[in-house]
């Protein structure tokens, strides 16, 4: 299990729409959300529903940030982003980003910041024994708006013999 997993908005909406956060929620001791994030969520549709969901096996925390770290302000991210990379960087080695977004995650690895994304989690999931199988689970994220190749999708079944 991850102590800290800090959550960007697209993996938190998506799954939240997908309804499989009661499922990641058990991944993490601690899930925190930027409130950059609370804000976009919240342009959408109420965070609060997300939040429970997650709080029924975790703690969740919002969180400010004082100053954007100025070398994740240089890659020009979303203010999601590089709310969640700054407060990874602050929080230190036992904190993992949640992102989906490519530049974010390329960010995440120069930093050498924790990440995985949303059909990382649902393979944890799995392997945790939370889950029996992956496919119509991320099957859901995809009829909710998850834009993932093929070609990884195949890889990630193959690695996990589905």
């Amino acid at each position: 299990m991850n102590s800290i997993l800090i959550l960007n908005a697209s993996p938190l909406i998506l799954l939240g729409k997908a309804d499989l956060l009661r499922i990641v929620g058990p991944l993490a001791d601690f899930w925190i959300i930027p409130e950059s994030v609370v804000a976009e969520v919240e342009r959408k549709r109420s965070i609060g529903q997300y939040i429970a969901e997650l709080e029924i096996s975790s703690k969740t925390s919002q969180e400010s940030i004082d100053e954007i770290n100025p070398h994740v302000a240089a890659w020009d991210l979303g203010q999601g982003e590089s709310e969640v990379l700054s407060l990874a960087l602050q929080k230190g080695v036992g904190a993992k980003v949640v992102l989906d977004d490519l530049q974010a995650r390329k960010c995440a690895k120069l930093f050498d910041i924790g990440l995985i994304g949303s059909v990382g989690l649902l393979v944890m999931a799995k392997r945790l024994g939370v889950i029996d199988a992956v496919k119509p689970e991320i099957n859901k994220l995809r009829e909710v708006g998850l834009r993932v190749d093929p070609d990884f999708l195949a890889t990630i079944y193959q690695k996990i013999s589905e």
